[in-house]
């Protein structure tokens, strides 16, 4: 959940901060400045926050599947965490590529200078705090959401003579 928030948020800022895109295949310099800019914006760091709680919760779902080996599983997790954040670069080189593709090099440029700034540094600053009360605040929404559907849906077919009283599973 947690790398798909990363990825849907890079992807957004790069929507909006782009200005006139280049048709052309991304050369080098654009894809650099595009690393460069995902370096200063703090992406690459809300990814090395974001793996180990998606990690963590593999693990939990996992430890479900397996009563009694909570403490083997973890291990696990634990020991191979660290060999797949090193391959974070696989996936930042990617996304440099989008964000060099829908970037001028004049643009990437200027959301360059912009994080250097002060303001920009303080923005990347907060940015994981954000994404992660953003989070729990989704999450607590997505229940309350859930549960109010669910209540109005049963209420609309009792109306229609369907009774579902039973209470429903969490997915």
């Amino acid at each position: 959940m947690c790398l798909r928030t990363l990825i849907l948020g890079l992807v957004v800022a790069g929507a909006a901060m782009a200005g006139a895109s280049d048709a052309q295949a991304p050369d080098r310099a654009r894809i650099e400045a595009a690393k460069e800019m995902m370096r200063v914006s703090g992406a690459a760091r809300q990814f090395d926050e974001a793996v180990p709680l998606m990690f963590n919760q593999l693990a939990n779902a996992f430890a479900q599947m397996a009563p009694g080996k909570d403490g083997e599983i973890r291990d696990v997790f634990a020991q191979m965490t660290p060999r797949f954040l090193e391959r974070k670069n696989e996936l930042m080189d990617q996304i440099a590529e989008l964000y060099a593709a829908e970037m001028s090099l004049a643009d990437l440029n200027a959301v360059i200078a912009f994080y250097k700034s002060p303001v920009g540094i303080r923005f990347a600053d907060i940015q994981p705090k954000i994404m992660r009360d953003s989070m729990a605040l989704g999450q607590r929404w997505g229940e309350r959401i859930g549960l109010e559907f669910q209540e109005e849906a049963r209420r609309e077919l009792a109306r229609r003579g369907i009774n579902m009283s039973a209470p429903m599973r969490r997915p």
